[in-house]
């Protein structure tokens, strides 16, 4: 009777292990958003795509110390949920896989042209291309099994609150689907892209207008949070972006004290493959190598700020100007990876 009893109990702490590792989100901020090529486990870690290592799977300590490869995989919509990374892999045409943590017991989930990857508990939500092209919203369990199409025609934008957020390819307006009562809601006329969703309501940007918005979570009181700018990333009460007109430089705005940072001062000029720079730019011809300093692509993970973008100082590095860049609290871009 006492093994019996033991044995139920184990039974019982491997099921609640097993709840507990599937509780919370693979994502953080509004990361996917931005082709998800870097993530956290919120321990300290990153998962992220390398720069210098074509692209391969890596993971690291935030201060980018302990860089370990995990796969030659060349990934995006990286999640990081549990002990399992999820993503999309480029070498099998986007094909959507999962790895552990340390490396192992690699697989393929779903065969196709995934995006969009949005993990939760034990569900996956994304999109993928049909034989026409054409992208449809699924969900599917961290497992393989029950895939199922919930949005036919449409682009996953996010997810929050057993909410799944899509872009429709009619008019690219944003939707929201309510997984709980499983009705649909239109929620902009507006070609609508970069959507984050938390407590306090939906962020997106109004592609045509130029302008980043804020609605409540029933798609309401919309108010602009800021106007110009592109690659927006929302983590908590702060927004950041890249201005344009301002070499590119990467901002932060503080919603709770309205004030901006600037978070990096990129130089204003050209350089060639040599990381020198090109005092007469009338010399240049088409077959010329030549770069500026910039960033695109933002991702919040804990308390820092990464990019994607190019600089002078990842040439005698890695050889490449492309590179993931972090920024100093004096306002400058460094080289990560």
């Amino acid at each position: 009777m006492k093994r019996m009893i033991m044995v139920w109990m184990a039974i019982v702490l491997v099921t609640l292990t097993a709840c507990v590792a599937e509780e919370g989100n693979g994502f953080l901020a509004g990361n996917i958003g931005l082709g998800g090529l870097m993530a956290g486990d919120l321990d300290g870690k990153v998962y992220y795509r390398s720069e210098s290592d074509h692209w391969a799977l890596y993971k690291a300590n935030l201060d980018g110390t302990d860089k370990i490869k995990l796969s030659d995989d060349r990934i995006s919509n990286i999640n990081v949920l549990g002990e399992w990374i999820y993503y999309t892999n480029f070498d099998d045409n986007f094909s959507l896989y999962k790895i552990r943590t340390d490396g192992s017991e690699r697989q393929r989930l779903v065969e196709g042209y995934c995006s969009g990857l949005y993990v939760t508990g034990d569900t996956m939500y994304f999109d993928m291309r049909d034989d026409t092209n054409m992208s449809h919203v699924y969900s599917m369990k961290t497992d393989g099994s029950a895939l199922e199409k919930i949005v036919p025609e449409a682009s996953m934008a996010y997810y929050h609150d057993e909410v799944v957020y899509y872009i429709s390819k009619d008019g690219l307006n944003l939707w929201q689907l309510d997984l709980k009562t499983n009705e649909s809601k239109k929620l902009t006329d507006k070609y609508s892209a970069y959507v984050v969703v938390d407590d306090t309501g939906i962020y997106y940007w109004s592609v045509n207008e130029g302008t980043y918005n804020h609605m409540d979570l029933e798609g309401g009181v919309d108010s602009v949070v800021l106007r110009g700018g592109d690659y927006y990333n929302t983590s908590g009460d702060k927004v950041y972006y890249i201005k344009s007109g301002d070499n590119y430089d990467v901002f932060e705005l503080n919603l709770s004290t309205e004030t901006e940072l600037r978070l990096s001062s990129f130089s204003s000029e050209v350089f060639d493959e040599h990381g020198e720079r090109i005092e007469n730019l009338t010399t240049l011809s088409e077959d010329d190598f030549s770069f500026q300093e910039g960033a695109a692509f933002i991702y919040v993970i804990e308390d820092m700020v990464f990019s994607r973008g190019t600089l002078v100082e990842s040439l005698p590095i890695s050889g490449k100007v492309d590179c993931l860049m972090y920024f100093d609290e004096a306002g400058n871009a460094k080289y990560w990876d």
